[in-house]
């Protein structure tokens, strides 16, 4: 295939209908849970020098100096974070290949995700496949962010056991592995205010309102005037004006927003004893992010990151909860046409993957595994996959003129 995480896709959707399948068998799907997260995990962890952002992350991973030097001279290495430079000053220290330094940085979101996800009653394998749906762009490709997410899962999972010394770690890491991480873990803090109120579901009902705005009214260019008086560093201005470039008023996913927010707001509301935890605030948190930022696709689909994981998985906890739901008409009708919409809607994005793959002037996106090191040497398969990123930056990225503001 073209494109690798196409296939990635195929193989997330067969899980998702393995988890249809065995739904009568929850004691199965628990079993076969480990299973299938450790295959999910191994398609992601064979890539080798794969993508195209290798080319800014290789040469900085192979040329960085010893810790004691990177925290000396923190100017020299700010094109990126503190903490993803000290990791990668660290890992290369030690001997790390730059594989082996994104073998780490994926084990440690897989983990992190295990553990969430582990703790849902019922279809953990859908929930899983779901999360690496939406974001396996962000696992192959957005090493530092995928850094940043894993340990604001951690956070969230150390503040749930009450944990907090170990959680502020992990907030401090999120944050310097990753500039964006300063959104989620804020409006996390912020969640203070909220924690053990009831749940409204007249919240739901007024995003879904607002989103439906927002699908209507066309989509308008920020200006740099506005952006430049939030009280932000330059370089996070930068990077939100980049990540503005783009906008498009009608998009197919906004279906599947609202058919999120329709649930949540169903379900909330027929639990009317329901309390803010520390992973609800991060739902209410991400729905609301998503509803605002709705037009902004490629800003949006940086910061959603941060939430999808906790939002997936609050809604299969919402379904898992038969007890407390069985008087939710229709309760098993309404998963069932979710978890199939969510099929389908993937089932056509890898179609879009595939055929977009093939309109590149370079095979960027064209599988790259370990396995081809039986056949050619590291070297020649790093210049080569270098090549093919350069080549993707000057004649591919952003070309197109479709969705420019």
């Amino acid at each position: 295939m073209e494109n690798y995480t196409a296939l990635i896709v195929l193989v997330s959707i067969a899980i998702g209908l393995l988890d249809l399948f065995t739904d009568r068998w929850p004691v199965l799907q628990r079993q076969l849970f480990p299973m299938v997260t450790i295959v999910l995990y191994s398609f992601f962890a064979v890539l080798y020098y794969y993508g195209p952002d290798i080319w800014g992350y290789v040469p900085h991973f192979e040329n960085i100096d010893p810790p004691q030097q990177v925290w000396a001279h923190p100017d020299k290495y700010r094109m990126f974070e503190m903490g993803y430079n000290l990791l990668c000053s660290i890992l290369h220290l030690w001997g790390f290949s730059y594989w082996g330094m994104t073998v780490v940085i994926k084990t440690l979101y897989f983990t992190a995700l295990y553990l969430l996800l582990r703790q849902l009653p019922k279809h953990q394998m859908f929930a899983l496949a779901s999360v690496v749906m939406f974001d396996s762009y962000l696992i192959m490709h957005e090493t530092r962010q995928c850094l940043a997410v894993s340990f604001l899962i951690f956070m969230v999972l150390l503040m749930q056991r009450r944990q907090y010394i170990w959680a502020v770690l992990c907030g401090v890491l999120t944050v310097t592995m990753h500039k964006s991480g300063f959104i989620p873990v804020s409006l996390l803090v912020l969640g203070v205010f909220l924690y053990r109120t009831r749940q409204q579901a007249w919240i739901y009902t007024l995003f879904i309102v607002f989103l439906m705005i927002m699908v209507v009214l066309p989509v308008q260019s920020i200006s740099t005037s506005i952006l430049d008086i939030l009280p932000l560093p330059k370089s996070y201005i930068h990077s939100l004006t980049h990540h503005l470039l783009l906008g498009r008023q009608f998009q197919i996913i906004a279906v599947i927003y609202l058919s999120i927010l329709l649930i949540l707001n169903v379900y909330v509301s027929y639990f009317r004893q329901s309390r803010y935890s520390w992973i609800t605030c991060m739902v209410l948190a991400g729905m609301g992010l998503i509803v605002v930022m709705y037009p902004y696709y490629f800003l949006l689909a940086r910061v959603r990151s941060y939430f999808i994981p906790f939002i997936i998985y609050y809604i299969f906890l919402l379904f898992g909860q038969s007890r407390q739901f069985k008087v939710v008409p229709y309760n098993s009708l309404i998963k069932q046409v979710f978890m199939l919409f969510i099929l389908a809607y993937f089932t056509h994005t890898a179609v879009s993957l595939e055929r977009g793959a093939r309109t590149l002037h370079s095979p960027v996106y064209r599988a790259c595994t370990v396995f081809e090191l039986r056949h050619s040497g590291q070297k020649q398969i790093r210049d080569r996959q270098m090549k093919i990123a350069e080549r993707y930056w000057i004649e591919d990225y952003m070309k197109s003129q479709n969705n420019k503001l």
